[in-house]
């Protein structure tokens, strides 16, 4: 029996919406005296090679066997551990939106960029340390001369 997978489902609602699309590019006005082939020519060549994706990856999916479903607290579990590193950084985010106002552009960039160099590329030796917390003030700084004086735009 064939069942829906993640792949099957995107590639179906995919060409869905290329068809819908495909019909609404009918609506664009037709080419002038000037123009050889029109407006519509080049939604058109992007929606094909959607199209043409889409089906790549329909097609790649009937190949694939697809694995035992798990249970759901299994599901959740692991799809947490395999997007922990992207949760944090949402969270690290968050908390950089909210110091923000609080401690300022340069503290709290500072802050968020160590913490999120620290996690992506991780701080076992002093040389990684000394790399993330040059690159951070640097970047940092620089942002900041470019921003305030070569935009004229405030930064909190």
């Amino acid at each position: 029996m064939l069942t829906l997978t993640k792949d099957r489902a995107l590639a179906l609602a995919l060409l869905l919406i290329v068809a819908v699309m495909w019909m609404e590019s009918g609506d664009i006005r037709p080419p002038t005296s000037w123009q050889p082939y029109g407006s519509a020519l080049f939604p058109r060549i992007l929606l094909v090679v959607i199209g043409v994706l889409s089906l790549l990856i329909l097609v790649r999916s009937l190949w694939v066997n697809v694995p035992e479903r798990l249970g759901a607290k299994q599901l959740v579990t692991e799809w947490f551990q395999s997007r922990r590193t992207i949760l944090a950084l949402f969270l690290l985010f968050g908390l950089y939106a909210a110091l923000l106002p609080v401690v300022g552009y340069i503290a709290a960039t500072i802050g968020f960029l160590v913490a999120s160099l620290a996690l992506l590329l991780g701080i076992d030796t002093r040389r990684k340390w000394m790399i993330n917390l040059t690159l951070s003030a640097t970047l940092t700084i620089v942002i900041f001369v470019v921003f305030r004086y070569g935009l004229n735009v405030w930064l909190p």
